[in-house]
């Protein structure tokens, strides 16, 4: 099959090339759209409890879909004070539902009286953006606001998610320039020493970027039709330029050795794509098999990694099987043009003696080795995962900024509450203030109050005051008569200023007076904001960090707490959805794992015929992973090297860095395992001779793995430079994870354990010999 692959290739040559420069011209004028038709985001599950308490929420109460949130600060104002609140008011003048489409409302200390919206220092305000449209619409609102405001005399700063989407989709499209400036060039050097000629040194420069290129086109056609997320461009830019050089390298590596063997042209195209296309072919269903795995996650932004992925990876094999021989067919022996130097047998002796070294001495190898990837994977038993936030972003931007001062200056748990909606049907009458309803609503306020890590609870039944149901129900008659007739002369209710996200303070207990008029306001915009009929809101501020571990246990208490007959509860915010998240993610993660071992297994099964080294190949790989998962705790979450690599470590790695590194790294390291067997079963084929097929194989592949390897690490390098934080962890995990696996792993731990075992590396039961099909062979 791969023979007649290479010979149509190289009789249509021209016909190929054609059809491949129309396809690229093609991509190349979508790419300057794509940026702006992928999307930010990609982190939500609209079947996740959390996202459905969400929306119930939304449906009952109209909380609004999405918000934006803006940062006042003054080095000199009091935030609480008539002076800020006045150069607030006119710098929030010109944003309104009428300038801004889809505002349905703004929040601020001086609408709501919510202390929350007030820094610690009191030297900053918060001023929330609420919209009916969901985040995609309101990201487009963002640069309008910003247009909008006129905070003369105070700094403003806009974030929120709509915000740092939009700043995730700026800085992606600048990333991506920079991380090509730096990658071309360097691979080609690297090229040239590698082949000592300039043509067959950019040979796979224009493999890798044609396959890129189209593959951006064919994700800009997709985008416009399906939801995809903005790391798409940069994750499938990164897996295409390293792939895809490198199964060019190998093409174009394995057809100057043909014509040195003296080969004639058509016959070197033919036996490259017969032997380099065959293990080609089987590598890119490796790498696409780990990247598909992405696709069983429930979220948008990992299935767009994957998507994005597999499509790259799909060009660049047929890159390397249709376009490179077409090409080289047009070549012949003008592939060594422009050469600068030639290559002597130095090299060759040097691999050959390096062979014979590990054949000798594979016990001491194999040791020293796993000791090194042992000392690399150290750091991943101290791992500690989390949500990815605005910290993803580089702290130049104001989105990112904006982000900072609110975790440093304002009250967290307040602003991030675990949202407790309860909901009654069919039970006693809709009105929330009716005294059945308040009698069991003060109940259930008082077990959300004492559970741990709550610093409190906010509700029509959680005031200064209401120590009781019949305080509750005394206070809420008080406010009642007072609305419809002034202020009541018999409530047991005692004025008070407007505290907390809306409170209303009441006294409880035979303390005579009225409600004051700021307590009846207080009261009302409570009642408003947080029931309607068969409804309640409760807002539990955790003492702990709102994304913790602490916040998100109390989450998962609070859906265990006993109701009432007839009440029903539902749990949303921040602490509730970062811990569906991460479950929904670890949960199926171990699936996903044996989902990609399993077809990887079966793919190398029908590849290598050996029943013992495709289980070899994913135990060797699983070593390179665990290195690789070592280094990103070593540097993201525990700090070092971030001066080098320009980021501040937030103690953690981003909870979906492991899962993204597994399905990428597990085929992509698995290229040199699938170009160093099929070399070694080639010479097994004709010597059944173990060690010298082991060391033949080592000879032959180890200068053009290493040399591969050096490629995907330039690449990889690259986007270490980049500024958004998991597009860098992505660059720097792979970059070491293969900089191990092509020095430490291929061309020692690999050939020495081959050399321990023997013979058995190629059995294969003959009962499988019988029915395994000869795909490319024969």
């Amino acid at each position: 099959m791969f023979a007649a692959i290479g010979r149509f290739s190289y009789r249509f040559r021209w016909p190929v090339i054609a059809v491949w420069v129309v396809a690229f011209v093609l991509g190349l004028t979508a790419v300057p759209k794509l940026h702006g038709e992928l999307k930010g985001g990609g982190f939500s599950n609209a079947r996740a409890p959390a996202q459905r308490a969400l929306d119930l929420m939304h449906a009952r109460l109209q909380t609004g879909l999405a918000s934006i949130q803006i940062v006042f600060t003054s080095p000199t104002l009091d935030a609480a004070g008539p002076a800020f609140q006045e150069v607030e008011r006119r710098a929030l003048a010109r944003v309104t539902p009428a300038t801004v489409p889809g505002l349905q409302a703004i929040d601020t200390y001086a609408s709501s009286g919510d202390r929350t919206l007030l820094s610690n220092d009191r030297r900053a305000s918060l001023a929330t953006l609420v919209f009916s449209t969901q985040i995609e619409q309101a990201q487009q609102q963002v640069d309008r606001i910003r247009a909008l405001l006129r905070p003369a005399g105070l700094r403003a700063y806009v974030t929120g998610d709509p915000a740092v989407y939009q700043a995730l989709e700026t800085v992606s499209a600048s990333d991506l320039r920079k991380a090509e400036t730096y990658a071309l060039p360097f691979a080609l050097i690297v090229l040239v020493i590698v082949f000592g000629s300039v043509v067959a040194a950019a040979l796979p420069v224009i493999g890798g970027g044609f396959a890129v290129t189209v593959t951006l086109g064919v994700l800009s056609v997709l985008a416009r039709r399906f939801s995809l997320s903005i790391f798409t461009m940069n994750t499938a830019s990164l897996l295409g330029l390293a792939v895809g050089i490198d199964y060019a390298l190998f093409i174009v590596g394995r057809f100057r050795e043909e014509l040195a063997h003296g080969s004639g042209v058509a016959d070197a195209v033919e036996t490259t794509v017969s032997h380099a296309g065959r293990a080609i072919f089987f590598s890119g269903i490796a790498v696409m098999v780990g990247l598909t795995g992405l696709l069983l996650f429930s979220y948008m932004s990992l299935r767009s990694i994957g998507i994005g992925g597999a499509i790259v990876v799909l060009f660049s094999v047929l890159s390397a099987l249709t376009l490179l021989p077409a090409v080289l067919g047009v070549l012949g022996h003008r592939v060594d043009s422009l050469r600068l130097f030639g290559r002597g047998r130095s090299e060759s002796r040097f691999w050959h003696a390096w062979a014979g070294w590990v054949m000798d001495h594979p016990v001491v190898v194999l040791a020293g080795t796993v000791a090194v990837i042992v000392v690399f994977a150290g750091p991943i038993l101290r791992i500690r995962t989390n949500v990815p936030t605005a910290t993803s972003l580089p702290t130049s931007q104001e989105a990112r900024q904006g982000y900072d001062l609110i975790q440093a200056r304002f009250d967290r748990g307040a602003l991030n509450p675990v949202e407790v909606l309860v909901t009654w049907d069919g039970v006693g009458r809709p009105d929330p203030t009716a005294p059945g309803n308040l009698a069991a609503l003060f109940e259930i306020g008082q077990r959300l109050a004492r559970l741990p890590d709550v610093e409190r609870v906010t509700s029509i039944v959680n005031q200064p005051g209401i120590r009781s149901a019949a305080d509750a129900q005394a206070f809420w008659r008080g406010v009642a008569l007072s609305d419809l007739t002034g202020p009541a002369s018999g409530a047991s209710v005692a004025g008070g200023e407007a505290g907390g996200t809306g409170s209303a303070t009441a006294a409880g207990g035979g303390a005579a007076g009225a409600p004051s008029p700021a307590t009846i306001a207080a009261a009302q915009r409570l009642l408003g904001s947080t029931t309607t009929r068969n409804t309640v809101l409760f807002q539990v501020a955790p003492r702990s960090d709102p994304s913790g571990g602490s916040a998100q246990t109390l989450s998962q208490t609070i859906k265990g707490l006993p109701m009432p007959p007839g009440y029903t509860l539902h749990v949303a915010g921040l602490s509730a959805g970062t811990h569906d998240f991460l479950s929904a993610l670890y949960g199926r993660f171990p699936w996903v794992i044996l989902f990609v071992v399993c077809v990887t297994y079966v793919v190398l099964l029908l590849l290598l015929r050996s029943a013992w080294l495709p289980l070899k190949a994913v135990l060797v790989n699983s070593l390179s992973i665990m290195a690789s998962f070592g280094a990103l705790v070593f540097v993201f979450q525990q700090g070092h090297l971030s001066g080098v690599l320009s980021f501040v470590p937030e103690g953690y790695v981003d909870a979906t860095l492991p899962i993204i590194m597994f399905c990428t790294l597990f085929g992509v390291s698995m290229d040199y395992e699938v170009f160093l067997l099929t070399r070694m079963r080639e010479a097994w084929l004709e010597t059944h001779d173990n060690r010298r097929a082991v060391g033949f194989g080592l000879e032959r592949t180890g200068r053009i793995i290493t040399s591969a390897a050096l490629i995907i690490v330039i690449v990889a390098g690259s986007f270490a430079t980049t500024s958004i934080l998991i597009t860098k962890a992505i660059g720097v995990g792979l970059a070491v994870a293969i900089a191990l696996d092509a020095t430490i792993i291929r061309i020692l731990l690999v050939p020495a354990t081959m050399r321990l075992v023997g013979g058995v590396n190629w059995w294969l039961p003959s009962s499988l010999e019988r029915v395994l099909p000869k795909i490319g062979e024969g």
